[in-house]
């Protein structure tokens, strides 16, 4: 089995979409992307998955893909419920 990582190869760029929304940087930043550490191997993370534990929230929906998604992928999936 790869393991990919939502870093694009060429530039080493990380992207976030939240609730089918490109983070753009909004008024804080001039962008929302930002350049992946060469010193970092992938975004993969841990092998348990944790979510918000402090969070003062709810979860309401949460999916999980075996591959990156391409941005209007994302925007897709969750625009379709």
């Amino acid at each position: 089995m790869t393991r990919r990582s939502p870093v694009d190869a060429g530039p080493r760029v990380i992207a976030f979409i939240v609730d089918g929304k490109l983070c753009d940087g909004g008024e804080w930043r001039q962008f929302g992307w930002g350049r992946f550490s060469p010193n970092l191997r992938d975004a993969n993370g841990s092998t348990t998955l944790r979510i918000g534990p402090g969070l003062a929230g709810a979860v309401q929906s949460l999916r999980i893909y075996g591959r990156a998604l391409r941005t209007s992928e994302a925007v897709a999936n969750f625009r379709a419920g």
